[in-house]
Parts: C-alpha cells; structure tokens; sequence
C-alpha cells in the first residue's frame, strides 16, 4: 500500500456519513501520504438558470456552503496529523475529479461505489464506472452501506510469461492485494480464470475437447505457479484459484467472490488487446456488472487515460 502518497478522496459533503473517507484517512496516515478531500458542484441546468432568479449568487451561496462542510470533515482527520487540503471542484462530477487529477499527480482516488443520487441501476454508479474506464489513476470504489474493513481480499491476476507489460501488473494486484490483507489481519486470495474459446467448440470431438482443456489447464497452472512462486503459493493451496469457466473469466471470478464474501476485489482494467484508455478490459466489465463489494481497480504503468485538461 506505500506506493499510494498522494490520494484524492471524493466526497458528497452533504451526507452525514464517509465510508470512503474514513478509509482514506487510515490509508494516508498509515503511509504518511498527502490527503486531499473534494466536493464537487455540478453545473446548472439550463432550466434551473432560466426558473431560478439569481442563480449565479445562488450558485456562489451552495459553494460557500460546501467548501464550509469540507473544511468541517477534515478537521477531525487533520487532528489526527494526516496532511489534508479541500478543495471544492466544478462541473460534471467524473471529470472534474479527473481534471484535479491531471492537475495534481494524485496516484489514488478513492470513492464511494455509487453516489447517493446515481442514475444508474446496479451497484457500482455512472460516475463509478467513468473512473473506473478513464481515471488516469488507480481506483479504489468502497461499499457505501457498510464501515469499510477489508477481511477477504482476492486478487485478480492473469499470467502472461511473454507480456512484461501485464506481468508488472500483474505483481502490482498481488503485492497489493497482499499488503491489505496484512494490514487488515484478513483472508488473502487468488484468482485466474480462464476460457477456452468462443464458448461454441462443437466442432471439437468430446475426447478432443476434453484432452484440449487438460492442456490448456496443465499450461495455465504452470504459468500461474511460475508467477506465484516468489509468494510462495501455488494454485494447489486452498486459497489459490484456477477456474475454468465457459461463460467467461468475468463470471467465475464474481461467482468466487460471493462464494467467499470478499470485501475486496483487487484486478486491472485493460484488455489484452484494443485501444488503450478507451474502455476496461471485458472480463473487468464482467466483473463489475456481477459483484458487490469493493474494488481496487489497477492501471498498467503505460495508461495514457483519454481525459485531458480544459484549455484555461
């Protein structure tokens, strides 16, 4: 977890509760980074602009207000000796939390799974999902309902001996993943799934498919024991798992996490193959569409998020 020291923290300043926030704040005091919490003010509509008479002293009135409560939930963090600015932030919520980003070098964000207005259906929020495709950033979405603790940890990997690029993420899931689970005193797994193909192989013969798959595992196994070897794991530990799953490696991954009550899902959020920066990877999406608990959503160290600052 020290490599997070300069994490950004959004918050809707109106609720009475921070689960995010209170995670954040152990996080930043445990590796003495900078802490920085934000609010963000969403434009007018142009209803609103046209109903309300004097809207923009209005306007000025709600972001005096906020930067007020801001100042109001750090304080106790500050006590605490943790290093905290606010800053109240101005526009669409996803991207006004990026821009301060790019503005600033934060190397976390941390966030409620869904915000107590989302329009979206499901558990993750459409601001969520923004972050989760484009933040420049690591994302660390956190269960809204519930004090955040972290007892089962599983992270998501996938073996790649040929791709430097996916085996540095790789380390960075496991390491990661690893460190939580130790700080928490909780459950550490590990999960690849995998698939065979398209999900239609009926033109395999039965004996083929069945010696083909027996292949494809003997080789995934090696290629898992040989990356998991420095921990000292194999996939035959009981809190190793290699999953076979025609529907896809989204579904069996989701399926282990309720099956164990994970807290927390740790896993990257590029495809192996396609633009880089425009969307997550397919079993990622299959992952977040199925689950109900946290995420730490990991970039590859190349992510050139499609995001950039407003000309001033």
């Amino acid at each position: 977890m020290k490599r997070f020291q300069n994490i950004l923290v959004a918050v809707d300043s109106r609720q009475d509760k921070h689960p995010a926030l209170q995670w954040a704040a152990r996080l930043a005091e445990h590796n003495q980074a900078k802490l920085r919490i934000v609010d963000v003010l969403p434009d007018l509509s142009w209803i609103a602009k046209l109903v309300l008479t004097d809207s923009e002293k209005s306007q000025e009135a709600l972001a005096e207000q906020k930067r007020r409560m801001l100042q109001t939930v750090a304080e106790p963090i500050r006590a605490q000796g943790v290093e905290v600015t606010t800053e109240l932030l101005f526009g669409k919520t996803s991207f006004a939390i990026m821009h301060e980003v790019l503005r600033s070098g934060h190397d976390l964000v941390v966030r409620v799974t869904k915000g107590a207005h989302s329009g979206r259906t499901g558990f993750f929020g459409t601001t969520s999902m923004r972050l989760l495709r484009k933040c420049p950033c690591a994302v660390w979405l956190v269960r809204g309902d519930t004090e955040p603790r972290f007892s089962r940890v599983l992270a998501a990997v996938d073996p790649a001996p040929h791709d430097d690029a996916r085996e540095i993420m790789n380390k960075t899931i496991m390491d990661l993943g690893q460190s939580i689970a130790e700080y928490e005193k909780g459950q550490f797994h590990v999960v690849h799934a995998w698939k065979l193909g398209s999900g239609d192989e009926s033109w395999l013969h039965p004996d083929q498919l069945e010696e083909t798959v027996r292949k494809v595992k003997m080789e995934g196994a090696a290629a898992l024991d040989n990356f998991l070897a420095p921990y000292k794991l194999s996939h035959r530990g009981d809190s190793v798992h290699l999953l076979h799953d025609e529907i896809g490696p989204g579904h069996a991954i989701s399926e282990l996490a309720k099956k164990q009550d994970v807290d927390l899902i740790v896993m990257g959020t590029i495809a192996r193959t396609g633009v880089v920066g425009a969307l997550m990877g397919n079993t990622a999406e299959q992952v977040i569409d199925r689950i109900e608990c946290s995420v730490l959503a990991v970039k590859p160290d190349d992510f050139v998020s499609p995001v950039t600052l407003p000309d001033v």
